[in-house]
C-alpha cells in the first residue's frame, strides 16, 4: 500500500473516530451499585481477524492481494490493509462501538444507509474527504461495527463508494452476528 493511501486511510479513520473518543472515556465496564466494575462480555467481533477474513477469491475479485498488512494506528479500531493496482482495500473492526452509536458520532460528511443482507449498513465519506477517492461502508456486526474502506488507485479509475458497498455486501453474510 502506498504511503499516501495509508495516510488517507488513517486520516479518514481518525476523523471518523474523533467524535467517538470524546464520549467513550473509561474502561467500558458497568457498575453493580456497590462501586465495583464488571467488564462487559467479549463479543464475537473481538476475536474477528481482519487480516485473515477475506478468501483468496474475494481478494482477487477486489483486485487486491494478500497477505494484508496489519493496521493498529487506532487501538479501538484495528484493521488490515490490502494493496492492489486499481484500489487499496482496508477492513477494520470496532468491537466496542455499536453501529448506531458509531454512525451518530462519526465525523461523516455524507452518509447513505443501505441494507446488507438484513444487516444495517451505510456508505460514508469522512467530512473533508469528499472527492479524494476514499469511501467506507459501515456494517452492524456482533454489537460493534465493521468498516470496509476503499481508496482509489492511480492506475485505473474506480468508484470507491461503489466498490466499498460491493465488498461489504459480499462479506456481510460471513460477519459475526
Amino acid at each position: 500500500m502506498s504511503s499516501f493511501s495509508r495516510v488517507v486511510i488513517a486520516a479518514a479513520a481518525g476523523s471518523a473516530l474523533l467524535g467517538l473518543s470524546a464520549c467513550t472515556g473509561g474502561a467500558g465496564g458497568t457498575t453493580d451499585g456497590g462501586g465495583e466494575s464488571t467488564a462487559p462480555a467479549p463479543s464475537a467481533l473481538e476475536s474477528f481477524d481482519p487480516c485473515n477474513f477475506y478468501t483468496p477469491e474475494e481478494l482477487a475479485a477486489a483486485g487486491v492481494a494478500g497477505p494484508g498488512e496489519p493496521d493498529t494506528d487506532l487501538s479501538s479500531e484495528p484493521g488490515c490493509n490490502f494493496t492492489g493496482d486499481k484500489m487499496d482495500l482496508a477492513l477494520y473492526k470496532s468491537p466496542g462501538t455499536p453501529f448506531d452509536k458509531y454512525m451518530s458520532e462519526a465525523n461523516l460528511g455524507r452518509v447513505e444507509p443501505f441494507d446488507a443482507g438484513g444487516r444495517k449498513a451505510a456508505i460514508g465519506v469522512t467530512a473533508g474527504s469528499e472527492g479524494q477517492g476514499v469511501c467506507s461502508s459501515f456494517l452492524d456486526a456482533a454489537g460493534g461495527t465493521v468498516i470496509v474502506t476503499v481508496t482509489a488507485g492511480t492506475t485505473e479509475p474506480v468508484e470507491p463508494c461503489g466498490e466499498s458497498r460491493r465488498v461489504a455486501e459480499q462479506i456481510s453474510p460471513r460477519l459475526p452476528q
